[in-house]
């Protein structure tokens, strides 16, 4: 994988299930992304930004990669809308890079 990042926009809510799918996969494959989560978290909702509202995180592709695969171990009605927006954000970072983004993160 390149060492391409993402900006990904999460709301609290969305960022809860994010970390709860996180919190399914072996600790050791996840625990260095919810820290760096939580500590973007913390610096992002605690200037009183709204819990709605949603806020930019940085991903880079292989931590955006193991984050979507997490999230299709969860139950679908819980996850099908952050997957679709999760998508479309991909999608058009994806064309605004000098290469495509690859397929293994677009239409899930």
């Amino acid at each position: 994988m390149t060492g391409r990042t993402f900006i990904i926009s999460l709301n609290l809510e969305e960022g809860n299930v994010l970390l709860e799918a996180l919190a399914e996969c072996p600790f050791k494959s996840v625990f260095e992304l919810i820290g760096k989560l939580n500590q973007q978290a913390n610096q992002l909702f605690a200037s009183g930004a709204s819990p709605q509202e949603r806020q930019p995180f940085n991903f880079t592709e292989a931590e955006l990669s193991l984050s979507l695969k997490a999230l299709g171990n969860l139950p679908y009605h819980r996850v099908h809308k952050l997957l679709e927006d999760l998508n479309l954000q991909i999608g058009c970072q994806g064309n605004q890079h000098s290469t495509a983004v690859s397929t293994g993160y677009v239409n899930v």
